[in-house]
């Protein structure tokens, strides 16, 4: 083999490897990442110590009442609250329109009243007959 094809030299005595000197030094690009962290871990302060009241001058209730509709602080109670107002409405006597005369009754009571007299102009049908017991299947006496 011949003696030109083989190194024994190290990389860092090889006079051939080099970087290029003509880019921006490490020491620049550590000197501009420092000032950047000091500017953001100082900059915070300076706002508190020029502006010492602007974390205290924000009332932070809500003062006005949004338009509807508005979201749901507690949608259970709203929920239960909801059903409540529903079953005092299907449970009690009212006027709907008392100019017209016209009035809600409970749902029960229109149920019952229903039943007897049956829907105004819808045909009625005739009871259904009794069913015959099947054969061989008598209850006792």
């Amino acid at each position: 083999m011949p003696e030109s094809s083989v190194r024994t030299e190290s990389p860092e005595a090889n006079p051939d490897v080099q970087y290029e000197r003509s880019d921006v030094s490490l020491f620049v690009i550590w000197i501009i990442a420092l000032g950047i962290t000091v500017l953001l871990g100082v900059t915070p302060l300076i706002m508190l110590g020029a502006f010492p009241l602007a974390r205290g001058d924000v009332e932070r209730r809500l003062a006005i009442t949004p338009p509807e509709p508005r979201l749901q602080t507690d949608p259970a109670t709203d929920l239960a609250n909801y059903m409540t107002k529903q079953r005092e409405r299907l449970d009690s006597y009212g006027w709907v329109d008392r100019a017209h005369g016209v009035a809600r009754i409970p749902i029960e009571e229109a149920m019952r009243r229903l039943a007897q007299q049956g829907i105004p102009g819808f045909p009625k049908t005739a009871p259904a007959p009794p069913q015959a017991e099947p054969h061989g299947h008598r209850e006792p006496p």
